[in-house]
């Protein structure tokens, strides 16, 4: 597959989760000095361990060179055994990634990748698309064969050289068969945009006055499968400089899921069930010694409160509203009809069903609040200082100050 790989001694990794990030850019070149000195400035500056450098144009004889100049003891890989010279470059740190090609064309590598700190596994496709119309076929042609085969996360990055908006370009005419290809390929894929933040035109001509063309080339598209497992990631999009092409760093945060401690909420005693939940499992029949028998049957117990809280009190102050929202209604309806003693009786009803709610409501928050103030109030918290602020302006006088309140206040973009 045209690797060049270069090992290094792997170095013992923080078991801690951390974010992931990858590098995606259009070079334009990569044979200059000063070039691969601005991508390790990149690197450096930002933390990455994994990249994707497109459009290098470097033949084989200096691709050693070109890797050991930009990260010793990294491994590397390239398209070049499917077009004459490297059309793109993925270089990626062993200590923090395993990577493993599973597909390559003259227009993209598709490959597995493992993060080594998160122990998180997806699909990646690094794309740097044909400028003729006719030979991008056979890129969405293959997206679409790996889409049939892909059932795991899955994302998608690079310079496609292809619009999938109207908007996605100014300085020149759209038409609808220009986005339709690249359109139907992503449906076809079930592939999204992610969300993403910088630079909306990630290419320009770098032309003068009426000349000047900006475009939205440059992509990143993942599937609901890598959605949910990096429900929070986000291509930036950074400032081009003295390119044509914008770097774009994805940021890709795992979600990190904590078992919580099961907590008794005292609005449970108020459900109809609960009482016959409880005798239902303390009739139970256990054998053991007496602490054995009350931790299983507080056990059985703790399972069937779980339900009746998704239940019956999945939402409280949801409930709460809703209940508002219908007594008013009721009492809306009695008076404009105060002779109806059907209307008043169902405001009663609606007062008695909003009572129950919004004291379900008022429980809940009361005890939340006194679990968030032993969890965190007694520590140099922002909790704690907001607490002090409150207290304050219930026994601090502030005056009034006229220099004050004629100045301009500052504000942010």
């Amino acid at each position: 597959m045209g690797m060049v790989a270069i090992q290094s001694k792997r170095v013992s990794r923080d078991c801690c989760k951390e974010d992931t990030k990858i590098l995606c850019w259009n070079i334009r070149g990569l044979n200059r000095c000063d070039k691969q000195l601005k991508v390790k400035i990149m690197l450096n500056l930002h933390h990455i361990k994994l990249f994707s450098l497109l459009e290098t144009k470097i033949k084989a004889p200096k691709l050693g060179d070109l890797y050991l100049n930009l990260c010793p003891g990294w491994n590397f890989t390239t398209n070049l055994s499917c077009c004459s010279s490297s059309r793109i470059v993925i270089g990626w740190d062993p200590s923090s990634f395993n990577l493993n090609i599973l597909a390559m064309t003259n227009q993209s590598v598709h490959c597995e990748l493992t993060s080594l700190s998160t122990c998180l596994k997806f699909c990646v496709t690094f794309i740097y698309g044909m400028n003729d119309k006719a030979d991008r076929a056979k890129l969405w042609d293959h997206l679409c064969d790996i889409a049939l085969n892909c059932s795991s996360a899955w994302v998608v990055m690079g310079d496609f050289n292809a619009l999938m908006d109207i908007d996605d370009r100014i300085g020149a005419p759209v038409r609808l068969n220009d986005i339709q290809p690249m359109r139907n390929c992503m449906n076809s894929c079930q592939l999204d945009t992610i969300k993403t933040t910088g630079r909306l035109y990630t290419w320009t001509n770098k032309q003068e006055g009426i000349s000047r063309v900006f475009s939205r080339i440059d992509r990143v598209l993942a599937n609901s499968q890598w959605g949910d497992m990096f429900p929070d990631a986000e291509a930036n999009f950074l400032p081009k400089g003295d390119f044509d092409h914008c770097p774009m760093v994805l940021c890709c945060f795992p979600t990190i899921h904590v078992k919580r401690p099961f907590r008794f909420y005292n609005v449970w005693t108020t459900s109809d069930r609960f009482i016959s939940l409880v005798e239902q499992n303390w009739k139970k029949s256990v054998h053991g010694c007496p602490m054995f028998r009350l931790t299983q049957k507080l056990k059985w117990l703790k399972t069937d409160l779980k339900a009746l809280n998704k239940q019956s009190f999945n939402d409280v102050e949801a409930d709460d509203l809703k209940m508002h929202g219908l007594l008013l209604e009721a009492q809306s309806k009695m008076h404009a009809d105060p002779r109806n003693t059907s209307l008043a009786t169902l405001e009663k009803e609606a007062a008695a069903a909003y009572l129950k709610a919004h004291t379900a409501y008022t429980s809940f928050i009361q005890q939340r609040a006194k679990i968030d103030w032993l969890e965190f109030g007694d520590e140099n918290s922002r909790l704690f200082h907001q607490s002090i602020k409150q207290r304050r302006k219930k026994t601090v006088f502030t005056p009034y100050i006229p220099s004050l309140m004629n100045g301009s206040s500052p504000h942010r973009e």
